[in-house]
């Protein structure tokens, strides 16, 4: 009971505290022997040209940005963002698996891999076998008690927009440079941990739903920009080299995310079968963002990723709601904050709604 309080009170500061304009790289919070702690670190590595008699090593240079949560002394979340793609182990033994490799989207859980494959001609989603993981080793999807079951566990995929966009004071040419080609504005949401709690004494019913969850978000740009620092702290558009031939351009984000949910479920028919819905608030601290061009240029193809913050907000908050059968899933998702800082970026309001393809 005291792991659902407390991270109860975890939903709240991430759900209230998404106003916050300024985060430190390290966050923690302590309750009765009990810690949570959010890492934030960046590793510049070099190495120099070697010359050995015929031996010829050549330089390299490696950039990564590691984040990690812990809980009660204990590795829950670690993610490395580096030039190669994104990496992320959940858990102590890294029950699920997420990665980006390339143009390749891979999300491990067991005995199943699905890859989101985002090509040329569009995107596709595979799901293929792999070795399960040994059985015996530590359950990570806690299921503490029968009763009440809520819905948030699971892997999603859903389409991101914007719902309400103001530019302000950007030149008028810059005024619509962040509408996106929807078709191709993927988000991909693995919800990982989950608790629930009933409300009822001799019903399960009605309950509360919490948990926590990895929100991968794709912003495909319509026009052929990206996205650069003015110099002033605000976030502006740069034009590509007209004789590049643009395959595609996106902004990514990573958010770590904690739902507060009151889910409400009808049975029907029978007991095991009920429509659930369920609304609330749904908390997230960013923990990576990038951007990427893929491009022709003289007969060859070049792929350009740029790791910053973008002035997207560290902390938000969105109103959520879902509803479903059994374990068909739909969901919707409507920002309370915008998706930029305060006056570093067009105000823009974004909206995701999606289904969910597996459910834990």
């Amino acid at each position: 009971m005291m792991k659902k309080i407390f991270l109860l009170c975890m939903a709240f500061v991430l759900v209230f505290g998404s106003n916050a304009q300024e985060v430190a790289d390290t966050l923690k919070a302590d309750t009765i022997k009990k810690k949570i702690l959010i890492e934030d670190s960046w590793s510049n590595q070099k190495k120099k040209s070697e010359k050995k008699e015929t031996v010829k090593t050549q330089s390299w240079e490696t950039n990564a940005d590691t984040t990690k949560v812990k809980f009660l002394e204990k590795d829950l979340v670690k993610v490395v963002e580096d030039d190669k793609g994104i990496k992320a182990k959940i858990g102590k033994i890294g029950k699920v698996g997420f990665e980006e490799d390339r143009d390749t989207t891979k999300i491990r859980l067991g005995g199943k891999q699905i890859n989101i494959i985002d090509g040329w001609h569009g995107t596709r989603i595979r799901i293929q076998k792999v070795n399960p993981w040994d059985a015996n080793q530590d359950k990570f999807f806690l299921e503490e008690e029968k009763g009440f079951r809520g819905h948030w566990a699971g892997f999603e995929v859903g389409v991101n927009g914007f719902a309400d966009e103001y530019y302000g004071d950007y030149l008028d040419d810059q005024k619509d440079f962040m509408d996106l080609d929807m078709a191709k504005s993927l988000a991909v949401n693995l919800n990982f941990l989950q608790y629930d709690i009933s409300l009822q004494k001799e019903r399960n019913t009605i309950g509360l739903v919490t948990g926590m969850g990895l929100e991968w978000n794709n912003y495909r740009f319509d026009q052929n920009i990206t996205l650069a620092n003015d110099g002033s702290g605000k976030i502006e558009p740069i034009a590509f080299d007209p004789d590049w031939n643009i395959k595609k351009s996106k902004l990514t984000s990573l958010y770590l995310t904690v739902p507060l949910l009151l889910e409400f479920q009808i049975p029907v028919k029978y007991k095991s079968r009920r429509v659930h819905m369920s609304a609330g608030l749904v908390g997230g601290l960013r923990i990576g963002s990038h951007t990427k061009v893929k491009y022709k240029s003289n007969g060859n193809m070049h792929k350009d990723k740029d790791h910053d913050d973008f002035n997207l907000n560290t902390l938000r908050c969105a109103a959520h709601a879902r509803i479903g059968y059994r374990s068909l899933n739909f969901f919707a998702t409507y920002g309370l904050t915008d998706l930029f800082e305060y006056n570093k970026g067009p105000e823009l309001v974004p909206f995701t709604v999606g289904i969910t393809l597996v459910s834990f």
